[in-house]
């Protein structure tokens, strides 16, 4: 493969200017998982305009991705820590003080971190050699966890550079990660999608200079049905994991105050995960079998289908017990970009996509009479869902087409490696 010098031609964040495309190694936890759906069309997309990436998957994953080989890290390899790891100690005494010091002054946020963080440093530590000779100009750690981690100690071993992604998850659940604000410190630049996490690293200290707000994008446009009103009974959509922060419980609340309001609905809730008997119990309870389905996890393309059926998207997405939150929902854009009615929470960064009455609306989950008196004056405006729906089309089209955000990130990248 390639040295530093041995570079393809790209496109500048304008697209419309060659540049050189540095090699950059891009580390994920898991590649390809199906619930990332934005950072498989983000590879995708940086791919299309020229940057030579090389997906490197910690964790599992896949061999190939679209055609393309994927450097997938094997356990097995682990064994060579025994060679590998005394070596490092004595070549690199300093990086180990710096790195155990800082975990032995800090708590571990769970298991799953204590984990994640040493499976990372183990990947450094046996594949740091191998990534130096290969040329890698840059590592870009998707997320704030283990791929960062790997990150991390790989520039502490050989000197390469890094930057990272932090997004809600990453940074808000059991107060971040173990080793973050080393982290934020340590990297080129810091990219994230939404505005809330972005005002969250601020307090942590990141510069804002290394602050970088790209949003996740989107790649297909669905045409936006034009019905003159919502549809009899209306049909609503919600879709996310059944986990505490996505406020499921609180949804059904709004339902049950939909159908005492005398509004014919059918709810459809996609996504598995822990909560799923506790909330099918809950709608039993509440009396409302008939009209909400709990569909489980489905495949992208059947669960995208739903969208274009759907008259009002709803997520009530909360703060968790421990921390946890979303940023921007990747669900809010793409129910925008069918020309779905979104109504929205205002915890974490779910807002941040909606301008207020024009592409959506933005309520209070426990104020369930806001939600009610909302669905009712839509119901009795058509003329306004029309506008509504083309309003939040183009908005999604304009702000989240992943080509465009896609540029962004790889002209931060190229910027990294000219300096």
């Amino acid at each position: 493969m390639g040295g530093p010098n041995s570079r393809k031609t790209g496109v500048n964040a304008v697209g419309d200017l060659s540049v050189d495309s540095p090699k950059v190694a891009f580390l994920y936890a898991t590649f390809p998982r199906p619930t990332e759906t934005f950072v498989r069309r983000e590879l995708t997309a940086l791919w299309a305009i020229g940057a030579e990436i090389t997906p490197i998957s910690v964790w599992r994953g896949d061999d190939t991705f679209e055609g393309r080989k994927i450097d997938r890290f094997r356990l097995c390899e682990l064994w060579s820590l025994l060679f590998w790891l005394p070596y490092w100690v004595v070549l690199r005494p300093q990086a180990f003080r710096e790195v155990l010091g800082e975990l032995w002054n800090r708590p571990c946020r769970s298991v799953q971190n204590w984990n994640e963080t040493f499976l990372g440093l183990g990947f450094a530590l046996v594949r740091a050699h191998e990534m130096k000779r290969r040329g890698y100009e840059l590592c870009h750690a998707v997320w704030a966890t283990m791929p960062a981690t790997a990150a991390l100690a790989l520039k502490k071993l050989v000197g390469i550079e890094y930057s990272m992604g932090a997004h809600a998850y990453d940074v808000f659940r059991g107060h971040g990660d173990w080793l973050l604000e080393r982290k934020l410190r340590e990297a080129a630049f810091v990219r994230t999608s939404s505005v809330s996490t972005e005002r969250r690293l601020s307090s942590l200290g990141l510069p804002s200079e290394k602050l970088k707000l790209v949003r996740r994008g989107l790649s297909k446009w669905p045409s936006v049905t034009e019905r003159e009103s919502f549809a009899s009974p209306i049909q609503i959509l919600s879709v996310g994991r059944l986990v505490p922060k996505k406020g499921y419980f609180e949804q059904l609340s709004i339902l049950r105050a939909l159908c005492d309001a005398g509004i014919e609905f059918e709810a459809r809730i996609v996504g598995g995960g822990p909560l799923r008997d506790k909330l099918e119990r809950e709608c039993d309870r509440l009396g409302l079998a008939d009209c909400v389905t709990f569909l489980g996890a489905l495949p992208e393309v059947e669960a995208h289908a739903l969208f274009s059926e759907s008259d009002l998207f709803l997520f009530t997405g909360k703060v968790a017990p421990d921390g946890d939150r979303d940023g921007l929902p990747n669900v809010i854009p793409e129910a925008m970009s069918a020309g779905v009615v979104v109504i929205a929470s205002p915890h974490g960064g779910a807002a941040e996509a909606l301008e207020e009455g024009i592409t959506g609306f933005v309520r209070d989950p426990h104020r369930l009479d806001q939600w009610v008196e909302l669905i009712q004056g839509l119901v009795a405006t058509p003329e306004k869902v029309i506008s509504l729906r083309k309003a939040a089309a183009a908005a999604a089209r304009l702000r989240f087409d992943v080509k465009r955000t896609a540029r962004e990130l790889f002209a931060n990248l190229v910027g990294v490696c000219k300096e």
